[in-house]
């Protein structure tokens, strides 16, 4: 295993020097940095050498290249975004093959993610604030739907902001939803094939936001329901997205029930 392990990194080490050459003398762009390394592929920032444009170039690790389900996963990741021609989504610029690597060449979102807010630049999101950028990516989310794919991956650090807009991406673990797959429950909602996956993944982001404004009053470790104390309407639309309670029949259900919601916290506070 350890032997296993060396020689991965040494192979992915080879590989990287190849991409690395490959940018600076094939490409009009310039290497900068990788930007990071995920279980199957390794992101790079890139800049263009003439307009300083600067965009991103993914490819499969080294180590998955000659695993057919791996390269499936990633052409099917590439025609995911090639599909999903939306503002709040990368474009692809080129598709390419390095010695037997897939890799492409897409759009740069220069934001923060939500990763960097929270635990970088400690931010805190109020009640308020935090239900209306949940609508916001809501609504992208219903655009996603739309095109019949579920990303599975709604995290902190795949979710961004630039200039009070909200972007998605990483794609890695989209997939096609499975109409069938909604009349089944879900032992695991963050590999489901429908849009509960999705919204299961909202309900932890939006956790996140209102949690970056709690301050612990003791050390006893207790529910979130009972840590945020959030008003009734809130909570149950957050354990409805998180499954403990009934599921929202879609995306759509779920941006409807939470505008409803904001309105009411709205008129409560003018009449205050």
């Amino acid at each position: 295993m350890y032997k296993e392990s060396i020689i991965n990194r040494l192979q992915e080490k080879k590989y990287h020097s190849l991409f690395e050459s490959y940018i600076e003398n094939e490409t009009p762009y310039q290497l900068e940095r990788m930007l990071g390394m995920g279980s199957y592929g390794i992101a790079y920032l890139l800049k263009d050498k003439q307009s300083s444009k600067r965009v991103v170039l993914k490819r499969l690790r080294r180590k998955h290249s000659k695993k057919s389900k791996s390269i499936h996963f990633f052409n099917q990741e590439i025609e995911i975004l090639n599909i999903l021609t939306i503002p709040n989504i990368p474009t692809i610029l080129t598709i390419g093959d390095l010695e037997n690597i897939p890799y492409y060449i897409m759009e740069y979102i220069d934001g923060s993610t939500f990763e960097h807010f929270i635990f970088q630049q400690n931010i805190k999101f109020s009640i308020s604030e935090s239900l209306d950028i949940t609508a916001q990516l809501l609504e992208i989310v219903i655009k996603i739907h739309q095109h019949g794919i579920v990303h599975r991956d709604l995290r902190i650090p795949n979710i961004l902001m630039k200039k009070n807009q909200l972007f998605v991406i990483d794609f890695g673990l989209a997939t096609y939803m499975n109409k069938d797959s909604i009349n089944i429950d879900l032992p695991n909602p963050k590999k489901g094939e429908d849009h509960r996956s999705d919204l299961y993944f909202i309900g932890h982001f939006l956790l996140y936001l209102l949690y970056s404004n709690y301050h612990p009053t003791s050390k006893k470790e207790r529910s979130w329901q009972e840590e945020l104390q959030l008003p009734i309407d809130v909570q149950n639309f957050i354990e409805r997205l998180l499954l403990i309670q009934p599921a929202f029949s879609s995306a759509t259900d779920a941006y409807l029930s939470l505008q409803t919601i904001i309105r009411n916290l709205h008129l409560a506070y003018l009449n205050h």
